[in-house]
């Protein structure tokens, strides 16, 4: 975990070191970040009083001996986490300026073809009743936080196998960074919902009259697309409101989620799915997303989790190799 934390430490201070020099305001810079970390420690407090229940329960199945000897790394863990969502929102925000957003008319364009000429935004409007829309929101907003918060911890809290708990923190950790921001940077864009005043037009003008009559517009979802919108166009120094598109971390951590969950076990499994299944279907409703933006989320999640269970073979049977020669 000590690797994990020297890491993220290093990505957070290039991060906020490149914030710095786009905006020249490194004293807003610093200012935004002790802001950010303070709001988050508020988050993972508030949600540790609703998930309390779970962690007494945890102290029965687990054991305090268990959970005491893995005090240190949860607390690294926890501090690497804050760090991480600090650095990740600076990166977001300078996108556009490292990249200008360019990848939009592809993304649209593919988007289409692969629903056999359709926009996948159409299809999900059709499907869903506006009032269920509406409902839904909540599971976008807020119980997506929680495993996008405190994942880790709650893997060090409620698993026992050392191998699996590793191996899943890695790939919490390389998801926001990698996903969240190499290969954001790299497809550059800011998703259908504001297509139209980024390239002009009406492609998307329909969506927009969807959003409106379902409710989305009026929902916080829409109160927060707004004022995405409007420190973009300002230019503002504000963590946590930058746009970026491709690819979609809502969708990856929920990937994340239902492949542990699925591999916990098979009770837990439905659960996971239809997690990842509300999450990926309220990406696209709500005009945040394409859903190829989904799509590689998801193949992202599970080839990171071939490659990183490749790795932990190929080191056991190293280290069984040495056994044997010892």
């Amino acid at each position: 975990m000590s690797i994990i934390f020297r890491g993220v430490l290093v990505y957070f201070l290039l991060s906020l070191a490149t914030m710095a020099l786009l905006y020249g305001n490194l004293e807003r810079a610093v200012y935004e970040a002790v802001v950010t970390g303070t709001d988050n420690v508020t988050i993972l407090t508030e949600i540790g009083f609703w998930i309390a229940p779970l962690l007494v329960f945890s102290l029965v199945i687990v054991g305090w001996r268990i959970l005491r000897s893995r005090l240190a790394a949860m607390i690294v863990v926890v501090v690497s986490t804050v760090f991480l969502h600090m650095g990740f929102a600076f990166f977001k925000n300078a996108i556009p300026e490292l990249i200008p957003y360019h990848a939009d008319p592809v993304l649209a364009a593919a988007d289409r073809w692969l629903h056999a000429g359709v926009d996948p935004w159409r299809i999900f409007h059709d499907w869903l009743p506006p009032e269920w829309g509406r409902r839904l929101v909540v599971v976008y907003l807020m119980i997506w936080m929680i495993p996008a918060l405190t994942f880790p911890v709650l893997l060090m809290v409620f698993d026992r196998n050392h191998d699996r708990v590793s191996r899943y923190v890695w790939l919490y950790f390389c998801s926001w960074i990698v996903l969240g921001n190499v290969w954001a940077l790299a497809g550059s864009s800011v998703g259908p919902v504001y297509y139209d005043r980024l390239l002009g037009g009406d492609r998307f003008q329909d969506l927009m009259a969807a959003l409106q009559a379902s409710g989305i517009t009026q929902s916080p979802i829409g109160l927060i697309q707004e004022a995405l919108w409007r420190r973009f166009e300002g230019g503002m120094i504000e963590l946590g409101l930058g746009i970026s598109a491709f690819p979609s971390m809502h969708v990856a951590i929920a990937a994340l989620t239902a492949l542990y969950l699925t591999e916990r076990s098979r009770w837990l499994a439905p659960v996971g799915v239809v997690f990842l299944g509300v999450i990926f279907f309220m990406s696209v409703y709500t005009g945040y997303h394409y859903a190829l933006d989904g799509y590689f989320s998801i193949a992202a999640v599970l080839l990171g989790n071939r490659l990183l269970v490749r790795h932990q073979n190929r080191a056991s049977q190293a280290r069984m190799m040495q056994s044997i020669a010892a």
